[in-house]
């Protein structure tokens, strides 16, 4: 069996065991009610507006709101809250690779969950707008007055606001959708990688308040105007689209703060005992 093979069965192993979790369950049932509780505020107001939206619109509107991501990020820390995921067949694992493949593909395994996480919440966002709405290029009228709401009228009156009138110009809805995903995913598997580092380091209650804690500063950075220090921030599309393709700047550091992290990873799993983890268990 190939390397790159072999990495890939074991993460593949490991998603079809986790999928069966009730903490994974539940942390995609969470993530999808936070993201559906302002999905609502959103789909309340097109109905209101009377006319149809773009069925993509919703995932790109909701995801743009400033406390959208900060509450999402909890069924996505419950998802991946046992990294580094060390079972009762790990030493099996170990026995058959070796360590750095094992590490790569948690690594691994990670990626796939955040794509999903990220997916599910997509096409749950795409299926409710479908009730009133269309698939195409154009942005709706009703997003383009919230985005014109300059005085947010709107934003008061139905609890949804988007005032990202530089990504209307720049990008079609499809581009935008797509560019959405890319940066939640992305922002989702460096919270991810970064969990699994602090955990391979520290007890896993360690990890999760270190990360819980840069997704608390990172809001409030973003909160007091501090927009190019936080990361969280940088996981909203609107503050980096600038017509000249300044979105491909965040995804270029995101990408290296990942490999950062995989790199600190394959340096620190030679020092993990998995036996004092797995009795930990």
């Amino acid at each position: 069996m190939g390397r790159i093979h072999q990495v890939f069965y074991m993460a593949k192993t490991a998603f079809l065991e986790e999928q069966h979790h009730k903490r994974v369950i539940m942390g995609y049932v969470l993530g999808m009610a936070l993201f559906g509780y302002r999905l609502n505020y959103f789909i309340r107001y097109a109905l209101d507006a009377g006319e149809p939206v773009n069925v993509l619109e919703a995932f790109i509107v909701v995801n743009h709101h400033q406390k959208s991501i900060m509450f999402l990020i909890a069924g996505w820390l419950l998802v991946i809250s046992d990294a580094p995921f060390i079972k009762r067949n790990t030493y099996l694992s170990l026995y058959r690779s070796s360590r750095k493949k094992w590490n790569a593909a948690m690594l691994q395994y990670i990626m796939i969950q955040a794509f999903f996480y990220v997916a599910g919440i997509a096409v749950m966002s795409s299926a409710v707008s479908s009730l009133c709405g269309f698939l195409g290029n154009m942005w709706s009228s009703p997003v383009y007055h919230l985005a014109m709401d300059t005085v947010n009228r709107l934003g008061v009156k139905y609890n949804i606001s988007f005032p990202w009138v530089n990504i209307m110009r720049a990008m079609t809805v499809p581009r935008a959708f797509a560019i959405t995903f890319v940066f939640l995913f992305l922002y989702f598997m460096l919270i991810g990688f970064l969990l699994y580092v602090c955990n391979l380091l520290l007890k896993e209650i360690y990890g999760i308040l270190i990360v819980s804690g840069i997704q608390l500063s990172g809001y409030l950075l973003q909160q007091e105007g501090f927009i190019s220090l936080s990361l969280m921030a940088k996981a909203i599309p609107g503050y980096a689209i600038d017509g000249n393709g300044g979105q491909w700047k965040v995804i270029v550091l995101f990408c290296v703060i990942i490999s950062i992290l995989a790199v600190i990873s394959l340096c620190l799993i030679g020092r993990v005992d998995f036996k004092e983890a797995m009795e930990e268990e």
